[in-house]
Parts: structure tokens; C-alpha cells; sequence
């Protein structure tokens, strides 16, 4: 039962202990159904969550239920109302609302409502787990202003928990070249050398986080920016392939979940950049298509995850030269009929096998399309998704 005050303050439980010796009476008839109860729950009365005091709570559900008064009514405290709930699906709780005549006029229709919504959770596959977005974003999106200004206004208003993970761009190389510090790719992967390491710790984990965290903070979402050191976030190894060695890039070992769904219940949404380390001291450049994988694996028990890869394709295509040939669905079945008769183009294989790898390890779905159509995306009406089936 850990966590289910979701960082409330002292301050939060003594107006909750005040609130408990002061119940409404549409309260109390609610609460002597719910206190013991056919569904064998566990309900907790004026119960502190993060910022509020919520009526009832069940936290093996993370099922809120508010009984409201008549100033619930009044313009101002409904715009406040809409917040708190913002506040609470934002922490993966879902919140159902009467009325205090509902409850003296109709008390078994209220009820029965909440029958309903507790048999639907219980049903669920997912038990209490809410939903959570890790959402990676690439360096086409980075490398333009006007991209990236409109993708971030779309992701603030998602209403649901969110992790941002982001690449590098094309800045590190371009500073690399003004300081005549010579770059090495091998296969599309950067050799990073300490000088490298220098410049790309700076662009990502620097420029290019804080600068994706401020434009967050002023479309309303409270980001936080992180590296893979900050909280140790993300554990790595320096990567070795055969007797290549990459320099200081990093193969990831662990994500830490627990820090992540801490600020997640805090109503933080972390922004990860691309530098990890290895516990002793030692920075490093690592893959961001990685990072967001392991993220989506890691939080895939506490959440029902949906990872969304955005890049400068539509989705997965049929054709690498038409947008139009979007496959919308693709499960295991169906991508091996694609790979047999050589309808997946070769660049796209590796990203799925990974998408693949992810559902099999418990992430819900994987979306791949545009980041400039990230809400129809999330919403199933664009891109690809991946199925376990």
C-alpha cells in the first residue's frame, strides 16, 4: 500500500483529520455502504493525495469518488474543481464525481454507478495500474524550432502521466566541427571521445533538456529535466562490440523506476536527455531509442505504458516512398508475413524488432509516426501501433 498518499504534505493530513470530524450527511451515507462492503475494498475516508483531500479513496483501484456540495456550482470553484481532477488522472487515478442531491434523492443509482466503475477496474487486465506515455522524440524534431515549439505545446496537454525522452540533433556535431574537434560514426554510432563527451554532455544534458523543460514549464506542464546521473536514473556501461571500443557511450543496466514514478506522482513529467552514468563517476553518451525502451520495460509494472517513437515518417510503410502506406496495426504474426515477403523496407527492422522486444517485456503498445501528429497518435488515429496480438 505504499505511495498512496502521493507525497501529501503534514499540512494536507491535519485538514484531512479536520475534514474526517466534520463529514456532510450525504458523505456519511455514502460511507457506511463503501466502509464495509460487498466488493471486500478497502475505502478510505477524506484521504490526502499529493495537494488535496479527496472524499473516498480506494487505492488498490486508484479509484477517487467526490461527493459535491452546492458551492461546487459557483464558476470559481468549478475552474478549481477541473484542476484538482487534471491533478488526479495526471497521478493515474481515475475520479468519479455526485452530487449531494444525487445522494439524498437517488442513493442507489449512485450506487450502482459506483459498482460499475469499481467492476470495470476490476476487470481490467491492467488491475490498478493507470496509464503512462514514454514519448521519444528525435533530432529532425530538435533540429527545428518551429517542430519542436508546436510538439511541445501538444505533449503538455496530454492528460495522462508522460516521460519525454529526447535526442541530440545535429548541435553537438555542429560544435564539434567550430572547436575543430574531429567526429568518428561507425554504423550510425558516434565514437565519443572525452572531448566529444565534453560537447554532447553540454548540448544535451544542458542546452537542449533546459531549454525543452523551460518551453514545458510556460505551456502549462511541469517538467523536469534530468541526465541518467541526476537521482541515478539511468545505470550504464561503457559499450564494447567485439574489440570495438566506442568511447565513452553507454549500454544501459538498469532504469530507476522508483524515482521516476515518485515525480510522476508528484505531478512531474521527467524530460530525459541522452547522457547516463556508470555509478563511478563516469559519464556517458547513450542511444535515446534505448533510453525510452528500457523506460517503457522498467515502469511497465507499475503502468500500462504506451511508447511512442516519433520520427520523420507517417508510421510504418509499406512503401518508404508513400506516406499514404501506413500499415495501421502490426502483431507478430503479421510482421513476420511482412519480413517474409520483403514488404518491411530494411531501415525500419531494427526499430521494430525493438518494438517488438518492448511489448513482449510488458509494455502495452508501441506507436511509431509523426511527432507533429502526436495527438493523433496517442489516439490511435494515426501511425502505426505495435501489438503483442
Amino acid at each position: 500500500m505504499e505511495n498512496m498518499f502521493y507525497g501529501a504534505s503534514p499540512l494536507i493530513f491535519h485538514r484531512a483529520e479536520d475534514l474526517r470530524k466534520n463529514m456532510t450527511s450525504a458523505e456519511r451515507i455514502i460511507w457506511k455502504h463503501v466502509h464495509i462492503n460487498e466488493w471486500k475494498l478497502k475505502f478510505r475516508r477524506q484521504h490526502p493525495i499529493s495537494h488535496y483531500v479527496v472524499d473516498f479513496y480506494c487505492h488498490q483501484l486508484k479509484l477517487v469518488v467526490e461527493i459535491d456540495g452546492g458551492i461546487h456550482e459557483e464558476e470559481d470553484v468549478k475552474r478549481k474543481d477541473e484542476e484538482r481532477e487534471k491533478a488526479l488522472r495526471s497521478l493515474g487515478l481515475r475520479v468519479i464525481r455526485f452530487k449531494n442531491e444525487e445522494v439524498y434523492k437517488n442513493s442507489k443509482s449512485v450506487l450502482e454507478k459506483i459498482n460499475s466503475v469499481i467492476s470495470e477496474l476490476q476487470s481490467s487486465p491492467l488491475g490498478d495500474r493507470g496509464k503512462l506515455f514514454v514519448i521519444k522524440i528525435g533530432g529532425n524534431i530538435i533540429d527545428d524550432e518551429e517542430k519542436l515549439a508546436s510538439f511541445l505545446t501538444d505533449f503538455a496537454r496530454i492528460d495522462a502521466p508522460k516521460i519525454l525522452v529526447h535526442g541530440g540533433g545535429k548541435l553537438a556535431t555542429k560544435m564539434a566541427a567550430q572547436l575543430n574537434i574531429p567526429q568518428q560514426m561507425v554504423e550510425g554510432r558516434r565514437i565519443t571521445d572525452s572531448e566529444t563527451l565534453k560537447i554532447v554532455t553540454m548540448v544535451y544534458a544542458g542546452l537542449i533538456n533546459k531549454n525543452i523543460v523551460a518551453q514545458l514549464q510556460a505551456a502549462g506542464c511541469n517538467a523536469i529535466g534530468l541526465s541518467g546521473a541526476d537521482g541515478n536514473a539511468i545505470l550504464a556501461h561503457k559499450r564494447f562490440v567485439g574489440d570495438r571500443d566506442y568511447g565513452y557511450a553507454g549500454d544501459i543496466d538498469a532504469v530507476n523506476g522508483n524515482l521516476l514514478q515518485a515525480l510522476l506522482q508528484q505531478g512531474l513529467s521527467p524530460v530525459l536527455a541522452p547522457i547516463t552514468h556508470d555509478q563511478k563517476g563516469q559519464l556517458l553518451n547513450t542511444n535515446a531509442d534505448t533510453i525510452a525502451q528500457e523506460t517503457a520495460k522498467t515502469l511497465s509494472s507499475l503502468y500500462e505504458v504506451h511508447l511512442v517513437y516519433s520520427f520523420e515518417k507517417s508510421g510504418v510503410l509499406l512503401n518508404a516512398e508513400d506516406e499514404a502506406t501506413v500499415i495501421p496495426v502490426i502483431n507478430p504474426e503479421k510482421y513476420r508475413n511482412l519480413k517474409e515477403k520483403g514488404l518491411v523496407f530494411a531501415g525500419m527492422i531494427p526499430k521494430l524488432d525493438n518494438a517488438f522486444s518492448a511489448v513482449q517485456s510488458g509494455v502495452r503498445k508501441v506507436l511509431i509516426g509523426k511527432a507533429e501528429n502526436i495527438n493523433e497518435l496517442i489516439s490511435g488515429n494515426a501511425g502505426t501501433s505495435i501489438v503483442s496480438d
